[in-house]
């Protein structure tokens, strides 16, 4: 846990030093100024609402209609999508680790004593608990009648949606080093998860066995020392079209083919912070803030855009037809799919850096890292 800690502050730092001037002094890059735009989509802010500042990966999800939210203090909320109304707000009266995952009324969360709850996100009254092994970092995922967690210590478990019990558990090793992941896993309906994992690695698992289903690399470590040798999978894979793709932190973004994991193409690439796909391409936010596409089909570079280099950028999600991203001074800024040219911007209002917003097909929700909500509209 400490060596995940230290090596999130070393990289944190490093995204931001540059090479400064022996005269000068400073080290780090200054964001680059936004250049005035022609507007040719009007994005507009439909709610915003203040929640507790994040601390991990306590990200929103969006349920049948609701947004729901959880903090570190054990407080859950649910917010009407349309209206960003809060529609029931409990108190568990415990500190989670982690953000939620939803079925129906019931809302899967992870606590700072290492415990596996389901409570009921209107009455806030616990369904179930179970021990895990270790510290949850991440938000539990929900895949059929299963729930599936990792903890700290690398361990995947699966346990029954209904009444918690156990069905399977499963071990791996991680890396001397490696970077805090808050959220690599996605579950695809009842038949596969996605794991993200370190060492470049992408898992997909059966959720009724934990069997794995095929292992593919994303990226492969290299270097002299243990920090150049960190290639970890952050963030969350992509399922679209009978293909998965994934981005390593140091590594490469990939995309495999769903079945058989072949590996179709891999571009070199370091991101911890997201990719989105539609009918055509992939899109990636580098670590320097600069927003990539790459054909789908080849991996072929189609557009890059640096406009926003520097800016603490997060990664990118469709919005429409157009592709969203956020900086951290509260822009939120829509790119054309076609030329990745801006075309589109909105003040929102965020602070910090700011996670993957969430995709809602016509809207988009952004957290930032002040806590403060917002919902995005195609004007």
């Amino acid at each position: 846990m400490r060596r995940q800690l230290l090596l999130t502050a070393v990289i944190s730092s490093l995204s931001l030093a540059g090479c400064a001037s022996w005269f000068e002094g400073s080290s780090q890059f200054q964001p680059t100024p936004l250049a005035a735009i022609k507007p040719l989509q009007t994005l507009e802010l439909k709610w915003t609402l203040q929640q507790a500042a994040p601390a991990g990966s306590f990200l929103p999800v969006y349920a049948n209609g609701n947004v729901v939210t959880a903090d570190a203090s054990g407080r859950i909320r649910s917010i009407d999508a349309l209206s960003g109304r809060v529609q029931s707000d409990v108190s568990l009266k415990r500190g989670l680790s982690t953000g939620v995952a939803v079925s129906g009324d019931t809302v899967l969360v992870g606590t700072q004593d290492a415990k596996l709850l389901a409570v009921d996100r209107v009455s806030g009254k616990t369904l179930w608990e179970q021990s895990l092994t270790s510290l949850m970092l991440e938000a539990p995922q929900i895949a059929g009648d299963k729930v599936i967690v990792r903890t700290n210590d690398a361990r995947l478990t699966g346990f029954n949606l209904a009444d918690g019990k156990q069905q399977w558990s499963v071990g791996n090793v991680l890396p001397q080093l490696t970077v805090r992941n808050d959220g690599s896993m996605r579950a695809v309906g009842r038949e596969a998860v996605m794991v993200g994992q370190a060492g470049g690695q992408l898992d997909i698992i059966n959720p009724q066995t934990g069997n794995s289903l095929w292992q593919g690399a994303v990226a492969t470590p290299r270097g002299a020392t243990e920090l150049e040798r960190v290639t970890d999978v952050t963030s969350r894979p992509v399922f679209d079209g009978g293909q998965v793709c994934a981005v390593a932190y140091q590594g490469r973004v990939a995309c495999f083919e769903a079945r058989s994991g072949s590996l179709q193409w891999a571009r070199e690439i370091s991101s911890s912070r997201g990719l989105a796909v539609d009918a055509r391409n992939v899109y990636v936010t580098a670590e320097n803030g600069s927003v990539w596409a790459y054909d789908r089909q080849s991996g072929r570079n189609v557009w890059k855009n640096d406009d926003l280099k520097y800016r603490d950028v997060s990664g990118p999600v469709m919005l429409g037809r157009f592709v969203l991203v956020v900086d951290g001074e509260g822009y939120a800024h829509l790119l054309s799919n076609e030329s990745g040219g801006i075309v589109g911007r909105s003040k929102i209002g965020t602070s910090g850096p700011v996670n993957q917003p969430v995709s809602l097909g016509s809207s988009a929700l952004v957290q930032g890292q002040d806590g403060r909500l917002a919902m995005l509209n195609l004007g």
